[in-house]
């Protein structure tokens, strides 16, 4: 069996850009992973890597998009957003108009029932490739129920 997933916990840089292509809604968005590490001297260092997203929508049987797209990125996620992304590490090749070189880079694509994508504290339902429960909290929102339980 092969199997070519990676998997990346870190948040938004910036607004997901979003476009429909035949129909199919598609946000490119980045991803900021920090590495937290010791150097030489013993110093504590941070380290900063950054990951390009690709979300693919679907289409559900009446033709209308589902998805990651529809359900998760457009209406939850912004800058700074915290998220959970497993997908397809994608690499794409194409020439550099300006200089004429051959140019390649790295995407983690999420298309199908393998990806997902999760908002920090979100569980996915059974099944289902990251959609947050019916029950969540929008972004921005807090969720207040419970809050009586508090001890202070």
């Amino acid at each position: 069996m092969n199997i070519a997933e990676i998997t990346v916990s870190g948040n938004i840089g910036q607004v997901p850009e979003i476009k429909d292509v035949n129909g199919v809604k598609v946000a490119n968005f980045s991803v900021a992973v920090n590495e937290n590490y010791r150097d030489k001297q013993g110093e504590s260092q941070k380290k900063t890597h950054w990951f390009n997203v690709e979300a693919w929508d679907g289409k559900s049987k009446d033709g209308k998009p589902s998805g990651v797209v529809t359900n998760i990125i457009q209406p939850h996620v912004g800058v700074g957003s915290t998220v959970y992304v497993r997908g397809f590490p994608q690499i794409d090749s194409w020439d550099d108009k300006e200089t004429g070189q051959k140019r390649s880079g790295f995407k983690i694509k999420i298309a199908g029932m393998s990806s997902q994508i999760r908002l920090a504290g979100s569980k996915p339902e059974n099944g289902a490739n990251g959609s947050p429960k019916a029950n969540s909290t929008p972004k921005g929102k807090k969720d207040l129920d419970g809050m009586d339980d508090i001890p202070f």
